[in-house]
């Protein structure tokens, strides 16, 4: 299951565990949305990079819905990555009684164990490979990507609207990605690095992930008020010029089907 395709995901309960590792593995923000088969119970779990943020379902708190959901046998699942939420009402504790309740599941044999990486005398086998860093020209791409896309927001919403926003962009982006912390807001509404010396040393598919994640929270933010497919466009207007490089570097994908849709 890769990146791009986990940007909507259904099937059966079998695939939960499978899809939960995968949601935080790519550190990817959505709602995933469980249904009963058999009996009428409905939950939805929320997640901002990867991390359980809030809960709800017609069977009270998470405690509840999570001791439930250890009951069900059969069941429906979709993730739509980008319905988020404000609220965050869940902590750590919770995350592990997700994990708890994902192994109960497994042990009964409702849901199949994640294919996870194989692992060769503790390390990972894909850790065999020299782990790329960035060159100093990709960064200057990824930099210059951020502010037009940020500077895009702003024109929309205006300046004073635009900072809160990406406030709040940057903070969920920040606490799943380390690169990010030297991320700031100019006074102008726009993102822009501070200190980029500790970032020289970050792996490239990690940072790529990072700047992936907040420009299609940027492209998310902007869907409810001009609609998918305009919000894709001024993603793919504000970075004209630059188009190459972003594509080389796999932060941005144009949706030739929604493009062509008229919606």
């Amino acid at each position: 299951m890769s990146q791009a395709s986990l940007s909507s995901w259904q099937g059966s309960l079998s695939d939960l565990a499978n899809l939960v590792y995968q949601i935080k593995r790519l550190r990817v923000f959505g709602r995933l949305l469980l249904r009963n088969s058999e009996r009428l119970s409905i939950a939805q779990l929320y997640f901002r990079a990867g991390k359980l943020v809030h809960m709800v379902g017609n069977r009270g708190d998470a405690h509840a819905i999570l001791s439930e959901l250890q009951e069900w046998t059969q069941g429906f699942i979709r993730f739509d990555r980008g319905i988020t939420t404000n609220d965050v009402t869940l902590t750590e504790m919770h995350e592990r009684m997700l994990e708890q309740t994902l192994m109960n599941m497994q042990r009964s044999g409702v849901v199949l164990a994640p294919a996870l990486p194989r692992v060769v005398e503790g390390d990972l086998v894909a850790s065999s490979k020299t782990r790329q860093l960035l060159t100093p020209g990709e960064w200057h791409v990824l930099v210059e990507a951020t502010r037009r896309v940020s500077q895009a927001v702003a024109r929309l919403v205006g300046p004073r609207e635009a900072i809160r926003v990406l406030r709040d962009i940057l903070r969920d982006c920040s606490a799943a990605f380390p690169a990010f912390v030297d991320l700031k807001i100019a006074p102008t509404g726009y993102l822009m690095l501070e200190n980029t010396a500790h970032l020289d040393r970050m792996v490239r598919e990690e940072v790529l992930e990072g700047f992936t994640a907040l420009i299609t929270t940027c492209q998310y933010f902007c869907s409810p008020m001009i609609g998918e497919r305009e919000a894709h466009k001024l993603m793919i207007q504000a970075l004209q010029g630059i188009g190459p490089s972003v594509a080389n570097l796999g932060i941005l994908r144009v949706n030739d089907r929604l493009l062509a849709s008229g919606k």
